[in-house]
This record gives C-alpha cells, sequence and structure tokens, in this order.
C-alpha cells in the first residue's frame, strides 16, 4: 500500500513515459518506436493481470473484484499508446521524399497486381501423366520392404516362426 493519501494508478516510470508520450515533439522516430514499445509491454501486463485475477476469481466460484486499479492503468498507458501511434503516423505521411515516393510506388504496384491477374505458368495447370504402364519390378513380391532376405534372416535366428 502506499503512504499517501491519493492512490495512483501507474508507477513512477510508467507515469514518466505517459509524460514522455505528451511531449513527442522533439523526439526522434527510434525513440518513439522504443517508447510505443514500452508502453505496449506495460499496457499487456496490466491486461494480463486483469484477466488472471478475473479467472482465479471465476475458477474460485465469485465475482470478480473492481480492480479498478489495474483497469485505469491500462485506460491511461492506451491513451499514451494512442497519442504516440497518432504522432508516428503524422511523421510516416509528412515522410521524406524517396521513403514516401518508395511506398506509394509499392502501393501501385499491389494495386495494378490485383487488377490484373495474370497466370505465367504452362497452359495445362496438371501434372498428372496417367497410369505408369509397367509393374514396379523393385519392390518384393509380397508388397514388403526387404522381404526377399527375411527368410534367411529367420532361419538363422532361433527358426522358423
Amino acid at each position: 500500500m502506499s503512504n499517501s493519501e491519493t492512490p495512483r494508478a501507474l508507477d513512477r516510470e510508467e507515469a514518466d513515459m505517459v509524460r514522455q508520450s505528451q511531449a513527442l515533439d522533439e523526439r526522434s522516430p527510434a525513440e518513439l518506436r522504443e517508447l510505443i514499445g514500452r508502453l505496449r509491454a506495460r499496457r499487456d501486463k496490466a491486461q494480463r493481470q486483469i484477466r488472471t485475477r478475473a479467472r482465479s476469481a471465476q475458477a474460485r466460484g465469485e465475482t470478480a473484484g473492481a480492480d479498478t486499479g489495474a483497469r485505469e492503468k491500462k485506460a491511461l498507458l492506451t491513451e499514451a499508446i494512442a497519442r504516440v501511434a497518432e504522432a508516428m503516423d503524422a511523421r510516416r505521411s509528412e515522410g521524406d521524399g524517396e521513403t514516401k515516393r518508395a511506398t506509394d510506388n509499392l502501393r501501385d504496384a499491389v494495386r495494378r497486381k490485383a487488377e490484373n491477374p495474370t497466370w505465367t505458368g504452362p497452359e495445362d495447370r496438371t501434372a498428372d501423366q496417367g497410369p505408369i504402364e509397367t509393374p514396379n519390378t523393385k519392390i518384393a513380391p509380397s508388397g514388403a520392404l526387404h522381404a526377399e532376405g527375411m527368410r534367411a534372416a529367420i532361419s538363422r535366428s532361433t527358426g522358423n516362426r
């Protein structure tokens, strides 16, 4: 339990990450990726905690508790993730000219390929050439593998079976 009068949903590190998500202008793209990764990890941890508590209460035959602290933590982290993702999307849409051009070219190529699907294989799409004409003489008469050598092996062992 905390000694403070008002309980906090976030610990110091999580609160720091949420503060960082509110001031994103001076962050580099690598820092944004790292920040959103840490935020998602903490959100997923809170979500697993909520689910685990609900399942254990259900297994005991009880109703799940309010768990408001974990739910509040998850909501705050989700809002921070949305802010960072929105900033990343805005930067990506601005983007430098070459990256944006390459992305646009790729999208155009995928669209053109979807519009005009073409089969580049052979005209006859089956590889079936019909049944084999001659019987396979490489296998034993009984159909078992290496059956022709079994008679000698049995006679050398304890005897006929």
